[in-house]
């Protein structure tokens, strides 16, 4: 049978290995959220580009239209 200084030193490893799982795990899971977190900035700045370029078409088109509408309008006439 094992000595009790024996049981409570293996007791005592056992939990410093699952301290050690522990904190493994969560430097893991910090890294995979530091690096979703860049993966979403990036295709927001992205995402934030296109929507700044759809708006410059948009007011372009609009110009477009205005002209049009003032060219239409002055066939009627």
């Amino acid at each position: 049978m094992l000595d009790s200084n024996t049981l409570y030193l293996l007791l005592a490893m056992a939990g410093f290995i699952l301290i050690a799982a522990l904190v493994v795990h969560h430097h893991n899971c910090s890294d995979q959220i530091r690096r979703k977190r860049m993966e979403v900035k990036g295709v927001s700045q992205q995402l934030g580009y296109k929507i700044d370029t759809l708006e410059q078409e948009l007011t372009e088109l609009k110009s477009q239209i205005d002209d049009l509408d003032e060219q239409i309008g002055a066939l009627k006439v």
